[in-house]
């Protein structure tokens, strides 16, 4: 296969192996993700479903970790991980939505250590989710489950299922 494959083939290359990982995965369930077009207007309002899942991705070399609806989580390399501190509030919080906790143990989770999760408490009040430390987000322009516009901005990374950089270096 190609190189540069058409976004909408890797969304469903991966949305496949996310659904493996829902009913392949001992004990796990999972969601789709993939790149996709950029023909959606907007993102859902709605929140991520309450899962993380690891998938791997071709585009950025290696395993990512995505929402329950198949959204790419990033970190940020100004935040804090030892103490778990976030760097993006205001206007960057706007863009780069914080992933809310919630309740851990009702989290679906596949592929990740479920002892490398964590709470961290924001200003706000509002519990973010951490993965080794690192507060995940979200990312306001990405579209389509799958996209990966924000990878590699400014200091935002997709993250991989130890909480690191994933993949490659853009570019």
């Amino acid at each position: 296969m190609p190189a540069a494959m058409p976004a909408a083939m890797l969304a469903v290359m991966l949305a496949a192996m996310a659904g493996c990982a829902a009913g392949c995965a001992a004990g796990g369930t999972g969601d789709a993700a993939g790149a996709g077009p950029t023909t959606v207007l907007s993102r859902p309002a709605a929140p991520p479903g309450p899962g993380l899942f690891v998938v791997n991705s071709q585009p950025l070399g290696g395993p990512i970790v995505i929402d329950g609806q198949g959204y790419l989580m990033y970190r940020y390399d100004r935040d804090g991980a030892a103490p778990p501190r976030s760097a993006c509030t205001g206007a960057c919080a706007a863009e780069w939505p914080p992933v809310r906790a919630g309740d851990l143990a009702r989290l679906r989770v596949a592929g990740i250590d479920r002892g490398k999760l964590g709470v961290l408490r924001r200003p706000d009040g509002i519990g973010q989710l951490t993965l080794a430390g690192h507060p995940l987000y979200g990312r306001r322009a990405d579209r389509l489950p799958g996209d990966t516009s924000g990878h590699g901005r400014d200091g935002w990374f997709a993250v991989s299922p130890a909480g690191a950089r994933a993949g490659r270096p853009p570019g």
